[in-house]
This record gives structure tokens, C-alpha cells and sequence, in this order.
């Protein structure tokens, strides 16, 4: 699974975690791969895909921002 994050929680959590490693073939300091082999929480998971989404949906445009709250 990869997702995109800011640089420095990314190097915190490849720090933490030997199976969150920086994305081939991506900008390393924003994307990163996380092996989705048992070894990481899943609580943790869901905190990295929720941060993920938050972090692309801030980047839109504020009238795709209100479609999205009407979903």
C-alpha cells in the first residue's frame, strides 16, 4: 500500500517501523510503502489512510471540497 505524507511523520514512522519504506519510483520524501504483512497495527494503518485522504482533500479546490461533505 503506498501513501502520501508529510516528510517528517514519514521519516518518524520509517524510523518506527522496518516495513514503511520510501515508494520506488515517487518523490521519497512524501510517499511511502507500507507492507501490509501483520507486523504493523491496524490501528495505525487506518491513521495513515485516513491522513492520506485528508491531506489530498485539502488540496482541492474548496467547491470540490463542499461536493465531497455532501456525500
Amino acid at each position: 500500500m503506498r501513501w502520501h505524507v508529510r516528510p517528517a511523520k514519514a521519516e518518524l514512522l520509517r524510523q518506527q517501523h522496518s516495513d514503511v519504506r520510501p515508494s520506488r519510483h515517487l518523490n521519497k520524501a512524501h510517499w511511502s510503502t507500507v507492507y501490509l504483512d501483520g507486523s504493523l497495527p491496524d490501528s495505525q494503518i487506518y491513521y495513515l489512510v485516513d491522513a492520506s485522504y485528508q491531506q489530498a482533500v485539502n488540496l482541492l479546490p474548496e467547491e470540490k471540497r463542499k461536493l465531497l461533505v455532501q456525500l
